[in-house]
């Protein structure tokens, strides 16, 4: 089975936790296969491609899931 998502882009930013500690995250912007844009976050001290790949395809799934009803 082909991928259910394509990247469409990836910033790095500042973000501040609810403690008020500044810390990097990843914005990850992807698209389904369905055309539905969604975005996930991971902090820079969790990113690896291997978790990036599963947060990303865990998301498309749920929206194709949630198309498909």
């Amino acid at each position: 089975m082909g991928l259910l998502y394509k990247v469409k882009s990836i910033v790095e930013r500042m973000d501040i936790t609810p403690k008020g500690e500044f810390v990097r995250i990843y914005e990850i912007t992807a698209i389904t296969k369905s055309g539905v844009d969604f975005t996930v976050l991971i902090p820079k001290l969790e990113f690896s491609k291997e978790r990036a790949s599963k947060l990303l395809e865990e998301e498309a799934k749920k929206i194709e899931d949630t198309l498909a009803l």
